[in-house]
């Protein structure tokens, strides 16, 4: 080995990168729609919205859903 294999790092085929999904804190979305956490929480069980994605104990939804409207 030389000093210039030493020298330079091995090469890595580069890798794919996810592109970020968008999410929000459930809170604001709340506070968004003008309503409280537990009203979110009975829009996820009634089916008007899907459930959040839960990350380290927090919830977040994608700040593009709308609740369904023809759910009642």
């Amino acid at each position: 080995m030389t000093s210039l294999d030493m020298a330079s790092p091995a090469k890595r085929p580069p890798k794919n990168k996810k592109r970020n999904k968008r999410r929000e804190a459930w809170k604001r979305y709340a506070e968004r729609r003008g309503v409280s956490t537990r009203t979110l929480d009975r829009w996820v069980l009634a089916g008007i919205i899907p459930p959040p994605d839960v990350i380290n104990g927090r919830k977040y939804i994608d700040p593009d859903t709308e609740p369904r409207s023809d759910a009642a």
